[in-house]
């Protein structure tokens, strides 16, 4: 959840209760704080699972899921193609990222991926909402102590 699947822990976990639990489905959830969420959905998927969480593209990345997009490009051409149509994907961004805007004040701000959450293990929405908090009672210049 904290975003810290890595690819080839995906295959390995996937893999093994797809081989124990032939007939459960599997969805996973993931966030892409450290910016390997596509490459672990694309594992995921390649092991078994049968759903994997994304977001449209104007609301993915880092604290949030991975890229639907680039999820379905990864795909492409594959057995595991969803058939999806990428353009009508992306029609629907053109509200997601107009409503985003609304919630600016509530966003981590965060300039790209961040390795660092293998280490302190903070979950994507309990990483934006503890930076909004320190920010709010002035502490948000201690952030990285």
């Amino acid at each position: 959840m904290a975003g810290v699947l890595k690819p080839h822990a995906a295959t390995l976990l996937i893999g093994a209760i797809r081989e124990k639990y032939p007939d459960l489905p599997i969805h996973v959830h993931t966030h892409d704080s450290a910016g390997t969420g596509v490459a672990s959905m694309v594992a995921c998927a390649k092991a078994g699972a049968d759903a994997v969480d994304a977001a449209t593209d104007s609301l993915s990345g880092m604290t949030s899921q991975p890229s639907i997009n680039a999820i379905l490009a990864s795909l492409e051409g594959s057995d595991l193609d969803p058939g999806l149509n990428p353009a009508h994907v992306r029609a629907l961004d053109t509200y997601w990222s107009q409503l985003r805007l609304l919630y600016s004040p509530f966003e981590a701000h965060l300039a790209g991926p961040d390795p660092e959450v293998y280490e302190h293990e903070i979950p994507g929405g309990q990483l934006t909402n503890m930076m909004f908090q320190a920010q709010q009672l002035g502490l948000g210049t201690q952030w990285a102590e």
